[in-house]
């Protein structure tokens, strides 16, 4: 058997066989050092917290800028995240440990990955919190690229809730630290979705609905964040629904103070 099909199938006796609600020691270890690096490298500010819901299956949806992404919002959350890796991460001597260490799993990109499909619905059916960027892959310039319809597929499929994550300034991280600054960084979690698509419409309404996640993830990041979802239509969406007393949340009442670059 070959190393990607060894790694393929340790996700799926992981996806039978793991409890997505419990930590592990290590797990707790390493966030507990994370926190203590974020004091001294960066200059963190998160805001809704809130809006993840405390129990149920939940779906984390993040633009994706810098590798430290997944990392910093798997480290924030009280709640275990589970988070989808690109395979290829894996196969690294180091950051293949610590991401298994986080029980990421593995997602083959650029195809429907039927495994990583049926991972995903594993942990939201165990009501589990999956962190996915729709992007797909990390956006060359840290403004947004248009998203894939998986988040959208999952939220939908399984009823879980989805929540928009914008990240913004952890692309200047590597920069910054090898000068010695702390790096600001902001992360705003937005009021949580359900998706509610007609299964006579799912083909092109996938499509939609993915557009309009994107849209929401755009408004929690700067203008010059929001990439090719800048000039979309800021009206109500026809496929996300609000969650609970999450009603009045407007699109462009979120707007993210100016961060010391």
């Amino acid at each position: 058997m070959t190393e990607t099909g060894q790694v393929f199938q340790r996700a799926s006796r992981w996806a039978t066989a793991t409890r997505v609600h419990r930590h592990s020691w290590l797990r707790r270890f390493l966030t507990f050092l994370l926190h203590l690096a974020y004091r001294i490298v960066l200059r963190l500010e998160v805001v809704g917290l809130e809006n993840i819901p405390p129990s149920g299956p939940v779906i984390l949806a993040i633009n994706h800028i810098s590798f430290l992404d997944p990392v910093l919002v798997v480290s924030l959350l009280r709640r275990k995240v589970l988070p989808m890796a690109k395979a290829e991460v894996f196969r690294d001597a180091v950051l293949g440990p610590l991401v298994s260490a986080f029980d990421a799993f593995p997602v083959r990109r650029g195809e429907i990955d039927r495994r990583a499909v049926h991972t995903a619905l594993e942990v939201l059916r165990m009501g589990g919190v999956l962190l996915i960027a729709p992007e797909g892959t990390r956006s060359p310039t840290g403004a947004l690229i248009r998203g894939k319809e998986g988040a959208v597929y999952l939220a939908w499929r399984t009823g879980a809730p989805i929540v928009p994550v914008g990240v913004d300034g952890t692309d200047h991280f590597k920069f910054n630290i090898r000068r010695l600054r702390r790096t600001p960084v902001r992360i705003v979690f937005g009021p949580p979705f359900h998706v509610e698509i007609p299964e006579e419409r799912s083909r092109e309404a996938l499509r939609e609905a993915t557009d309009e996640l994107m849209v929401q993830i755009a408004a929690l990041l700067p203008p010059e964040r929001r990439g090719v979802y800048a000039d979309f239509p800021l009206a109500t969406p026809r496929y996300l629904r609000p969650l609970g007393p999450i009603k009045g949340f407007v699109l462009s009442s979120v707007e993210p103070s100016t961060m010391e670059r």
